[in-house]
Order: structure tokens, then C-alpha cells, then sequence
């Protein structure tokens, strides 16, 4: 390092400090004195809630939780009587599908042969021909007026005054009419004695005839008394071919109705009167006298000796009597007894 800044640096001169007076000095603060035991503190209270202001919150609390279980419960309600309507609405649904399957089967034209009996069971045509039969309100009669249905039970009265061409109290197969006889299905369809003839039909929508064999007639009266035991209607055959299937119905429910039909093949194909009469003895267990009068295309049916219907028709002529069982709806019993008949 030169010699000539080393000595500058010796001449550099210390800078001046003045050195404070005693009036410039800050005083010292005095001395805090303290003392024991220390003051107790005074603490102010919170003001309480007024026993108003108390109440009224309670209210106001009580109603909060009032209205929320109200919500709660109608809400609850609400749901559970949107799931009773829809439960309702289903189940009325399945009962109107079950109505209309049972309807749609019910119109279904149905055959069968029962080889046991050597015959043929007849297939009803449950549409609105056999609707009719079970809800007509008024009698064929009342189109009749008064004096030609008189006339018309008086001609039943004179027909049947005289001595019957066949008379047969239906004991048993004796009187040499050879009535029909065997059961099937487990015994629950078929024709048999047992103290009277039963016509017993267990299958639904069927009739189940029972023929005597050994008839054959063209202008008569044909008169015998029935009792339905259980099911649904019972009837007569006239004028019925055995071999084809072929007859004259005409058939009276526990309900007070009555149909005449003609079958062909086993099957329904023509309605010629139905009605509701006050002469039939509705109910089960009920004995009703039920008779035929034909007269060539003429024909008159008759329920306790009083005209229930008329009807003209030339389909059939002649051919055998004989008795059915018809189930429209439950396995159907139906006895008959005292069965006649009058040449015309």
C-alpha cells in the first residue's frame, strides 16, 4: 500500500461529540408502589332473559316443532294414501283383466265326446244369447195379451187330461225308455239313477244331456219335474237326434230365467226366446214343473202350468226326449222325476 494514503489516513481529524447537559436528560418515572392484597375485581353481570321474552321463545319453539311434526305426519299420510289408491287401482285393474279373460273364455265355443256315455256333451255359446236368458226383466208372455195366454194353458190342461203315452217315475232304468247312464271325470259328469235321474255336468260352459233312448215323438206334450240341487240351470230335450247332436233346449235357472235354444252338432246356434218368469220357483232345491207342448212349427213351454214362452220353428220335427245339466259356472246337479208324455 503507498505510503502517501497511509498518511492521509493518519489526518483524518476524529469528529466533535458535544456531551449532553443535565437538562437534557429525560427525568427517570418514579417508582410504582404496589400493595397486598390486590383490590378485588368488579365483575358486572349479564342481564338475564325477561320471564316474557322466556315465554314468548317458548311459543315460538313449541310451534316450530308442532309445524314440523305436522309436515312430517301429513306428509307420511299423504304417501301412505297414494300407496292404498295405487294398490286399489291395481287390484281393480286385475279384477277387470280377470272379468274380461273369464268373459273372453266364456265366448269360446267349446266340443267334446263323452265315449263312456256313448253321447256328447253340448258346448254353450255363453255370448249374449245366455246373457240374456240371466237378465231379461220381462217374460216372452208379455207381448201376449191376456186371453191367448189363458187359451194356451187351457190347451196344456186339455192335451194332458187323457192317459199318457208314456209315464215313467225315473226310480230306475225299468220302464223300458233306456234313459242314459255312466259318469266320468271322477264321477262328477254323467247321468244316473239314485232314487230319481240326476244329470250331474262338472265342466264349465258345458251341458251335460241325458237321452232316452228309446223315445221318438213329433206332436206331443212332454212333462216332468226337475229340482236344480246345485249349479247353475237345468232342462228338457225335444225333438233331439242323438246321433247328431241335435235337439230343442229349453233350459230354467235357479235365478227365475229361462232360454229356448236349438242345437245342432253339440252346439248352440239359435236363440228363439229367453225371459225371466215369476212362474218359476227360483233357488236351489226347488221343484218346477216343466213342460212342452209342440204343435207341427209351433211350440209352447210352459213352467208350473203356466205359458212362459212361445216360439215357431220348422228346424226339427221329431225325435227323442230327454233331460240336461248346464254349468255356467259351477259343477251343476240337477234330479228330474215323474217324467210324461201325450200324443198330440
Amino acid at each position: 500500500m503507498p505510503d502517501d494514503f497511509q498518511t492521509d489516513v493518519d489526518k483524518v481529524e476524529e469528529p466533535f461529540h458535544e456531551q449532553p447537559t443535565v437538562k437534557d436528560l429525560a427525568p427517570l418515572p418514579k417508582e410504582t408502589a404496589y400493595s397486598w392484597p390486590p383490590p378485588q375485581r368488579i365483575v358486572r353481570k349479564r342481564q338475564g332473559i325477561s320471564p316474557g321474552m322466556r315465554i314468548l321463545l317458548i311459543i315460538l319453539a313449541t310451534a316450530l316443532v308442532g309445524g314440523g311434526l305436522g309436515f312430517i305426519i301429513y306428509a307420511a299420510t299423504t304417501q301412505y294414501h297414494a300407496q292404498l289408491t295405487t294398490q286399489a287401482t291395481v287390484q281393480a285393474q286385475s279384477t277387470l283383466s280377470g272379468q274380461n279373460t273369464a268373459l273372453a273364455k266364456t265366448q269360446v265355443v267349446v266340443q267334446a265326446t263323452n265315449s263312456a256315455l256313448a253321447t256328447a256333451q253340448a258346448a254353450i255359446l255363453a255370448t249374449a244369447t245366455a246373457q240374456t236368458g240371466a237378465t231379461a226383466t220381462a217374460s216372452a208372455t208379455d207381448n201376449m195379451g191376456t186371453a191367448t195366454v189363458t187359451a194356451l194353458e187351457n190347451l196344456l190342461s186339455n192335451d194332458t187330461s187323457g192317459n199318457p203315452t208314456l209315464t215313467d217315475d225315473l226310480t230306475d232304468n225299468t220302464g223300458g225308455n233306456r234313459w242314459d247312464e255312466g259318469l266320468t271325470g271322477n264321477g262328477n259328469t254323467g247321468c244316473f239313477f239314485n232314487q230319481d235321474y240326476h244329470a250331474r255336468e262338472a265342466q264349465t260352459n258345458f251341458l251335460q244331456p241325458c237321452y232316452a233312448d228309446a223315445t221318438n215323438f213329433s206332436n206331443f206334450v212332454y212333462e216332468i219335474q226337475m229340482t236344480i240341487d246345485q249349479g247353475s240351470q237345468g232342462g228338457i230335450l225335444f225333438r233331439a237326434d242323438k246321433s247328431r247332436g241335435q235337439f230343442y233346449l229349453f233350459r230354467v235357472g235357479t235365478d227365475g230365467s229361462f232360454t229356448l235354444e236349438i242345437y245342432s252338432n253339440n252346439a248352440s246356434v239359435k236363440m228363439l226366446s229367453s225371459g225371466i218368469s215369476n212362474a218359476i220357483n227360483a233357488g236351489y232345491g226347488q221343484e218346477n214343473d216343466i213342460a212342452v207342448l209342440t204343435d207341427k212349427n209351433s211350440l209352447y213351454l210352459y213352467v208350473n202350468q203356466q205359458l212362459v214362452t212361445a216360439a215357431t220353428d220348422s228346424t226339427l220335427s221329431a225325435g227323442q226326449i230327454g233331460v240336461a245339466a248346464i254349468d255356467y259356472g259351477m259343477p251343476t246337479e240337477v234330479e228330474f222325476s215323474n217324467a210324461q208324455v201325450w200324443k198330440l
